[in-house]
């Protein structure tokens, strides 16, 4: 029996990062001996009582497919084959660093139709949480490269950061993908990170009681389970098979059920619509875009179902099957089981039904009808969210393998209680780097993007400001030596939560890989505000306005402004005064300048602020290499 065993880490495909101390550990039956060959070069390791070994590899050099191979004095032997050096990133955060590139594929087909790539390669940890403290290996796990079967599963933030540096530097890249939607960032840190934070380590104590956590997840299930049949149960378009159609109340969609009789509705809503279909896409495959609709839906199209969703975020797009549409007319029927009163189909999102050359479109007059009401949904426990538990399953056991850097995307989730964000930020940051051993070690990570949608009941215009908080703090993050920032508050879509454009978030990351690693000196950042003058003007009249002067750097060229749908003109400096009221102020640009102008102000101004919202009113602020300033808070 070979006893000789390797954590899931080192296997067939891995890539190993350069020009650092590498180590290689793996598992044996204590006192025995390991030989390791790699590179024409021999090494030694004694397995120690627990049965651990390790070796340590020095001045590698990218390129490469290698062999490693394990033998022990016993007769065990392991042979891992197709290994590359280069660089790796840990790629962590919640739902928009999962993402994956399936979600994103009808945006980039090119994208993926060319995406055969050996040098550009995944491990994907499946979500995993553990209470008890730090795993020794992964329960998942394995290398896989870049291609056609292999690309819908890679996170498409850190696909497009690996083939933006690869297409920079032509350096193997190996992307670590532990993230989890949902997920905090009190889930991704250890208990030392979190020493002083009583209330996370009472939580993480609770949940590491087995019976507790198994209890919970009966409870879930059951709440869920119980909710449904008593809905379906009482439903009656299931009753009465409006499956094909029906009559009913008339309703324009797309629209919030809080403008409708529907507001706070829940329970189960059914939708019709008749369409009509011309003779060229009768009786072919078609497709069927609904948008994103809360909060779980399933579509019947002539009667028969064609797709069904279990919750709100994923876009709605299914496959009509070949010989489903008839030529004239045909009915779509959508079932809506709407959890929590905050039911929507969302605005600005396609609605159609159509195929390579013909094109059905579905907004406008729909009928409904309410098929059952019944109480709230109880809360889920998502047990995994919790203190420590992903950092214990899905992040600890990667610490023993060298990387460049980590990737980070998170913050949406503790956008409701952003007080401590920073300082959580700065203890995985220290937490991340003792336990990778390098204290200089590179994090790079995406500041939130623009995003006003009623998934967080934010009013419409989206001038909540809880983003706008977690922005401000992930600025003041880059107080971190060691730090870069990725802008992205034009990268959004203000009625998703996942916004689709992926490429340009993985590009902006690279190129702060790029300026760090391999010198590269295109600008990789926007305007950074390096100097603020106020001063209050009084005129004739006794009324007074305020003058503000921003100096910018890294303007090099000067700066503009533009917005793709919200005009030309700069609507979101403000100034606030002492009494916490704020203004808008009117902005113009001039050369490396930003000037602003606010009247009415009923104290002195305390505070200037840009973008201090969930999304923009107007046009932002760029520097000539198309690099946008981030969002800001600062006091006068």
């Amino acid at each position: 029996m070979n006893e000789l065993r390797l954590p899931r880490l080192i296997s067939d495909g891995m890539v190993l990062q350069q020009k650092k101390r590498v180590r290689i550990w793996g598992f044996d039956k204590p006192g025995r001996r390991v030989a390791i060959s790699f590179l024409e070069k021999e090494y030694e390791a004694a397995v120690d009582e627990e049965g651990y070994f390790e070796i340590f590899l020095e001045g590698l050099k990218a390129g490469g497919p290698y062999r490693m191979i394990f033998r022990d004095d016993a007769g065990g032997e392991i042979r891992v084959e197709n290994i590359l050096i280069g660089d790796v990133w840990m790629c962590s955060g919640q739902s928009n660093m999962e993402l994956p590139m399936m979600r994103v594929r009808d945006r980039y087909p090119k994208e993926i139709d060319d995406c055969d790539n050996d040098c550009i390669r995944t491990f994907k940890i499946v979500e995993h949480a553990d209470f008890h403290g730090p795993v020794a290996d992964h329960l998942t796990g394995q290398w896989k490269a870049a291609g056609g079967d292999t690309i819908l599963d890679f996170s498409a933030t850190a696909y497009f950061f690996a083939r933006k540096l690869y297409e920079i530097s032509g350096v193997p890249v190996g992307l670590i993908n532990a993230s989890l939607g949902g997920s905090r960032i009190q889930s991704w840190m250890g208990r030392d990170m979190l020493e002083g934070y009583e209330d996370f380590l009472a939580q993480a104590d609770q949940y590491a009681d087995d019976e507790f956590v198994a209890g919970r997840l009966r409870q879930n299930e059951r709440q869920a389970r119980e909710w449904d049949e008593y809905l379906d149960g009482i439903d009656l378009g299931l009753k009465e098979n409006w499956k094909a159609g029906f009559a009913g109340q008339p309703v324009q969609l797309p629209f919030f059920f809080k403008d409708t009789d529907l507001k706070g509705f829940i329970g189960s809503v059914w939708f019709c619509r008749k369409f009509t279909v011309p003779g060229e896409l009768a009786g072919k495959e078609a497709k069927i875009w609904l948008g994103t609709i809360v909060d779980s839906d399933t579509v019947y199209i002539n009667g028969v179902e064609v797709g069904h969703t279990d919750y709100q975020y994923p876009p709605r797009k299914y496959v009509i099957p070949a010989g489903l549409l008839r030529e004239g007319e045909n009915s779509v029927v959508i079932r809506v089981k709407c959890q929590n009163g905050q039911g929507r189909f969302t605005p600005g999102k396609t609605y159609a039904v159509f195929d390579d050359q013909v094109r059905v479109e579905l907004s406008g007059t729909w009928y409904y009808r309410i098929g059952g009401a019944c109480e709230q949904v109880k809360e889920t426990d998502f047990v995994n969210w919790k203190p420590t538990g992903l950092y214990n399953g899905m992040m600890a056991p990667c610490h023993r393998y060298a990387i460049a850097g980590v990737l980070w995307y998170q913050g949406e989730a503790n956008s409701w209680e952003p007080e401590n964000y920073l300082d959580l930020t700065k203890r995985m940051v220290k937490g991340f780097r003792e336990k990778w051993e390098d204290d200089t070690l590179p994090y790079f990570y995406v500041q939130l993007p623009n995003f006003c949608g009623d998934v967080y009941d934010i009013d419409r215009d989206g001038r909540g400001s809880e983003w706008g908080r977690i922005r401000e703090l992930q600025r003041e993050a880059l107080q971190i030596p060691g730090t870069g920032m990725a802008v992205a508050i034009d990268l959004g879509e203000d009625n998703d939560l996942h916004p689709l454009n992926k490429k340009d978030v993985g590009s902006r990351l690279a190129m702060l890989a790029a300026e760090r690693f391999y010198g590269n000196k295109a600008q990789c950042g926007g305007p950074v505000v390096k100097d603020i003058k106020a001063d209050t003007v009084r005129r004739e009249d006794g009324s007074r306005y305020v003058r503000v002067e921003i100096l910018c750097g890294d303007v090099s060229g000067g700066m503009y402004a533009f917005s793709e749908n919200k005009g030309d003109e700069i609507l979101d400096f403000e100034l606030a005064d002492a009494a916490g009221a704020v203004y808008r102020a009117r902005a113009e640009i001039a050369d490396d300048k930003i000037l602003l102008l606010c009247g009415g102000l009923a104290d002195e101004a305390v505070q200037v602020r840009y973008c201090y919202a969930n999304t923009n009113r107007g046009a932002l602020v760029y520097n000539k290499d198309g690099y946008p300033m981030s969002p800001f808070c600062m006091e006068l």
